[in-house]
């Protein structure tokens, strides 16, 4: 697994049904790994009419890329003079691990040096590992997370999006259906957790894991 110091993972949340074109917005400027899921906001209208992101129901977006292309697209829909209609709000976090061939990508894509892990990484406690597989290989990968130290993950589905950008980095990304295994563990386990997934369910294999994590600065346990 690589440690990347210049990489980043974007979110976006914007109004449901609008996440397709954001996407391809995105992949015109050289964002390519996305993934599309669908969600609903707990804010009130008065919040999300102040937060200016419009209705409870959201498209989700979860994006890779290198920094500097993420902060050339940051720039650019921060832009007044954008052409972008869709309506919401996107932020991006450094990223602490991520498999080997997707950086090599996501290093060439943005014409990036891999640096290494990231300053704040000896400090995490707690990290957030993020496993994207094929549907129907969630239950395998799960297994296999908890044999090496996870305590449990929460599941969320969605579609990759940009699959022609990235036509011939392996078959499984060319399925469209994907789950999005979420699971916070300890810092010191994260590396031997990603490594033994990347192993059984890497990219070359049926369920085509994209891995990465990032780091969590405070936890707390609810109720």
């Amino acid at each position: 697994m690589a440690k990347p110091g210049a990489m980043k993972l974007m979110i976006s949340f914007v109004e449901r049904g609008q996440g397709n074109d954001l996407a391809k917005f995105y992949a015109e400027h050289n964002v390519n790994f996305n993934y599309r899921c669908v969600g609903v906001g707990t804010a009130s209208s008065d919040l999300l009419d102040v937060l200016g992101i419009g209705s409870a129901e959201k498209d989700v977006i979860f994006s890779l890329a290198s920094k500097v292309n993420a902060e050339r697209l940051m720039d650019r829909l921060s832009d007044n003079l954008r052409s972008i209609r869709e309506k919401g709000i996107v932020f991006t976090m450094p990223l602490t691990g991520l498999n080997n061939v997707v950086a090599t990508v996501l290093e060439r894509q943005g014409d990036v040096e891999n640096k290494g892990g990231n300053d704040m990484d000896a400090n995490v406690a707690n990290s957030l590992i993020l496993v994207m597989v094929n549907q129907g290989n969630t239950d395998e990968v799960m297994n296999t997370a908890r044999a090496a130290g996870a305590r449990g993950g929460t599941i969320i589905r969605s579609r990759f999006m940009g699959v022609e950008e990235l036509d011939g980095l392996y078959e499984s990304m060319q399925e469209g259906e994907k789950e999005i295994i979420a699971m916070v563990v300890p810092t010191a386990q994260r590396n031997t957790i990603m490594e033994t997934i990347n192993k059984k369910h890497g990219l070359k294999t049926e369920a085509g894991a994209v891995i990465l994590s990032l780091g969590i600065d405070q936890i707390a346990k609810l109720g």
